[in-house]
């Protein structure tokens, strides 16, 4: 009696959550199936160069800037599915000032330099946008996203977007959309790390399940015809060195999603749950 007591008031529960978080992403995964890109413009997408703080910060308690910037990731990475912000919700609003390094470490200088030999005129890419998501576009020469890429773009000729930095993800969609319209050209990426899955969902990528990893700023997501097609290192000299694309587990492109509808994810949580209690 006992025991059927305990698998009741185990299971019942469990299984009402998970009915529910299933029904979230029955609709979630529905509205991202209705997106397929019309267009073939490859999309590089990369993390802001190594991150250091900018001269109006100052330098701040490390364990206060760390801890900070670990609750702000953390939220973002429990949003479910992408239903909370930056992605699903409203935007993002100004960051708390002072309590994350927001500019470019000297590392980050010397990788920006070199983006603009490895992404430039002489290059295999033929950019023609380029988006950044600095938080206040008053200060964006100093804002890590912007400053990674605002040496190419200057080279390239070319503005870079700050558009769609505190703005949903549709605000990217609608952009590429627009400029693949008319052009065939490469477009760029620099964004925060946590977030760069999620826009590569947003442009029908089934295979960006996992987010860019966090100890690194050298990896270079490439997708073409709504999928992720590539992943590479950007070998900057002294920054990279000893890194071997071979066996990388950072660069390995992941299959494609696939979602076998609500009974499929019940079904698969009632057997991991009656292994558990029996």
């Amino acid at each position: 009696m006992k025991s059927t007591l305990k698998t009741v008031l185990i299971l019942v529960p469990l299984t009402l959550v998970i009915f529910w978080v299933g029904s979230n992403i029955t609709e979630f995964s529905s509205s991202r199936e209705k997106y397929e890109p019309f267009y073939s413009n490859r999309i590089i997408l990369i993390r802001h160069a190594e991150k250091g703080f900018t001269p109006n910060q100052g330098k701040i308690n490390a364990d206060e800037g760390h801890s900070n910037l670990i609750k702000r990731k953390t939220s973002v990475k429990n949003g479910l599915l992408g239903f909370f912000p930056p992605w699903g919700g409203p935007p993002r609003g100004p960051p708390p000032k002072g309590k994350f390094p927001n500019g470019l470490s000297e590392k980050g200088k010397e990788r920006a330099q070199y983006i603009r030999t490895l992404f430039g005129n002489n290059s295999e890419y033929d950019f023609g946008l380029i988006f950044a998501a600095p938080w206040d576009a008053d200060q964006k020469d100093t804002e890590r996203t912007y400053a990674t890429v605002a040496p190419l773009a200057k080279d390239l000729n070319l503005t870079v977007n700050i558009e769609c930095a505190n703005s949903e993800k549709s605000c990217i969609v609608e952009a590429i959309e627009e400029f693949a319209a008319k052009s065939d050209k490469d477009i760029l990426i620099s964004w925060k790390h946590f977030e760069l899955n999620k826009i590569a969902q947003a442009l029908g990528a089934k295979n960006a399940r996992s987010i860019y990893p966090d100890e690194r700023n050298d990896v270079i997501w490439i997708m073409r015809d709504g999928q992720i097609v590539e992943k590479r290192s950007m070998h900057c000299p002294k920054l990279d060195d000893g890194r071997i694309d071979q066996n990388d587990p950072d660069l390995v492109v992941e299959e494609p999603y696939q979602y076998d509808g609500l009974t499929g994810v019940i079904g698969r949580f009632m057997r991991a749950a009656w292994k558990v209690v029996f």
